[in-house]
């Protein structure tokens, strides 16, 4: 049985943590409004330290937040995680895969836990949707995914990709957050699958593809002549699209 559902903990958790850190934004762990965020951010409350200490995250000396490999940027509100290239050229059915996923047609894989990364997304006050929008069911929030290789210049995921169909590169219509599905018995299956991001929509993941190249498995592939070299370690970066006001 698939259930299209949070656990207790992170339902808990989006309501409950850090939610004396809220601003007006919504979001549950800028602490301040955007508009003021220049020296320092406030430090966490021992509800807090406590609560995350729960989930195995750690604030750190800079005030930001890691959970695993996750690093939620207070700041900025965005969240960061490291990867490496994993295609240098070919067709691309998964943008970003854990290494017992689909890594043969995956940009990037990571050892990143989707479902911490779940978790993250709704902390920095993202909310999982439909991929596309209905009436019954709101789309998901729109992120942008960048990538920064080792030593490199941050640029957005899509300058590595092309189109096949326009032979131009990828729009940069972002990446909409659906969220997994679980069991019966709370397993993440996009943990299970191995799907972090999806270029194809097909599969549990947490992040999907919402333009009409998420309709097939025949529109994108790497560009060779902008991706870094296979196995370059790169630092992967998700971000509003629309900026929190």
């Amino acid at each position: 049985m698939r259930v299209k559902i949070f656990t207790v903990l992170i339902i808990a958790v989006s309501v409950l943590a850090f939610a004396s850190s809220c601003n007006s934004s919504g979001n549950a762990l800028a602490g301040i409004s955007v508009k003021e965020t220049v020296n320092t951010l406030p430090p966490l409350s021992e509800p807090e330290k406590r609560i995350l200490d729960k989930l195995g995250g750690e604030l750190l000396p800079d005030q930001n937040i890691k959970i695993g490999d996750i690093i939620i940027h207070r700041r900025e509100l965005e969240i960061s995680f490291p990867g490496i290239l994993n295609m240098a050229e070919g067709d691309l059915e998964v943008l970003i895969a854990m290494p017992h996923g689909r890594v043969h047609e995956s940009l990037l894989v990571s050892d990143v836990d989707p479902l911490k990364l779940q978790l993250a997304l709704i902390l920095v006050g993202a909310e999982n949707g439909s991929r596309d929008g209905g009436e019954k069911n709101s789309q998901g929030t729109i992120l942008n995914i960048d990538v920064q290789p080792k030593d490199g210049k941050r640029v957005p995921v899509e300058d590595w990709l092309f189109n096949k169909k326009t032979s131009k590169g990828m729009d940069r219509f972002g990446w909409v957050f659906i969220g997994s599905s679980f069991t019966h018995d709370m397993r993440c299956l996009a943990k299970e699958e191995g799907n972090i991001v999806n270029v194809w929509s097909f599969g549990n993941t947490i992040l999907d593809n919402p333009s009409p190249t998420g309709d097939d498995d025949d529109f994108i592939v790497v560009n060779p002549e902008t991706a870094p070299k296979y196995g370059t370690p790169v630092t992967i970066y998700l971000s509003f699209k629309t900026p929190v006001k």
